[in-house]
């Protein structure tokens, strides 16, 4: 660990604080985040308070708390869960989880841009108190850090951190982007700025379809009706292929309507509905954050013909926060063809974890290098 780190970590001190002192802490969560701005959204006060509402019945947590030594004053602060319902394969396995994560599947938001909230100069040694703190917890098989970008995550990372560190497997998924502000910079256009292959798609696209109009929701009340529109269209979606539908979760609607009415009034959340011929052909649900534009969820009407309402939904939205000023417009993580042709750029989302020595594990490893092994060799099964 080199010099600064160690003086750091010795001026930073982890006091742990249950659930049930939830009111004094996500107080404290607020008041440094209004001394050291705005870090991000999945670890800012809003976001947390909302999936506590929504989770923290049924998702055992802990609060960690960084203070500087010298001064006594909180420099750090993040949300330690316990996973519901974890597998690992066929194998049901406890965890630990840094950030709102751990829910059942079926539950789960797929928290992105996974963060700490915490003064700069301490995040190294903040990192460093989780890691002691995640691994003398007895009892559970792994602990994880979901959903981060590398960025966010260097300070968990050998390399980076100090002695504290331990070596973490880490599974990258491509995150696809539209950059927006250099498009907008060089004079150019979205369309123009597309491969001739997605160019074309687009044009094709739009054939068929009347004249298409976008609402990008300016007051609660618009985004509110947006949204119940956007699941209606989300979950028939899903379920004329037999699936259940992001929505089927009380869960998860109490979550995001608890973020709608929080954020679309700081600008920190947008619904954003397409129409056209007098129908509406698909409504986005977008998250904001430091002036990119994060796609999270959506829902169209279905395809007839040649028709792509999801290619036109899309591009649609992409150019209207283009004219609105935005820096980016991010697909999130796991990729797809649409998402690889509608977009110029790519960084990596990370899911780290940290597996203890388990006999399950060991078997479950030498069960899936079999299996590999008889996907190379089909003549030996």
């Amino acid at each position: 660990m080199n010099t600064q780190l160690e003086n750091q970590q010795q001026a930073v001190r982890l006091e742990v604080r249950s659930s049930d002192v939830r009111d004094f802490v996500l107080s404290e969560w607020r008041r440094l985040e209004a001394r050291i701005g705005d870090r991000g959204l999945s670890c800012s006060s809003d976001w947390t308070e909302v999936w506590l509402d929504a989770y923290g019945d049924l998702v055992p947590h802990r609060f960690l708390m960084a203070i500087d030594s010298e001064d006594g004053q909180l420099v750090g602060i993040c949300l330690i869960t316990e996973g519901v319902e974890q597998k690992d394969g066929p194998l049901p396995i406890r965890t630990l989880h840094v950030g709102t994560a751990g829910e059942p599947d079926g539950d789960s938001v797929c928290v992105e841009y996974n963060r700490l909230l915490v003064e700069p100069r301490f995040e190294h040694a903040f990192a460093e108190q989780i890691v002691s703190h995640l691994e003398a917890q007895s009892g559970f098989d792994q602990w994880n850090l979901d959903g981060f970008a590398e960025a966010d995550l260097a300070a968990f990372l050998p390399e980076e951190a100090g002695n504290a560190a331990v070596a973490l497997e880490l599974t990258r998924q491509p995150t696809h982007w539209f950059d927006l502000k250099t498009t907008r910079n060089e004079g150019k256009d979205i369309l123009s700025s597309l491969k001739s292959g997605p160019r074309r798609k687009v044009k094709q696209s739009f054939k068929g379809y009347d004249e298409v109009t976008v609402d990008f929701a300016e007051s609660l009340d618009q985004a509110s009706e947006i949204f119940s529109e956007l699941m209606e269209l989300h979950q028939a979606r899903w379920n004329s292929v037999g699936k259940p539908g992001s929505y089927s979760s009380e869960r998860f609607v109490r979550f995001h309507e608890g973020l709608l009415a929080r954020l679309v009034p700081q600008g920190r959340m947008a619904l954003i509905r397409v129409r056209t011929g007098g129908c509406t052909l698909g409504c986005v649900q977008v998250f904001i954050e430091h002036g990119r534009v994060l796609l999270y969820q959506c829902g169209w009407a279905p395809a007839e013909g040649t028709k792509s309402p999801g290619v036109v939904l899309d591009y649609v939205t992409m150019k209207k926060c283009f004219d609105r000023g935005y820096s980016a417009y991010d697909f999130l993580a796991f990729a797809t063809q649409h998402k690889r042709q509608l977009s110029n750029q790519c960084h990596d989302m990370i899911w780290a974890r940290r597996k203890h020595p388990r006999l399950k594990f060991a078997v479950l490893d030498k069960a899936r290098r079999l299996k590999q092994m008889l996907k190379r060799n089909p003549e030996e099964s």
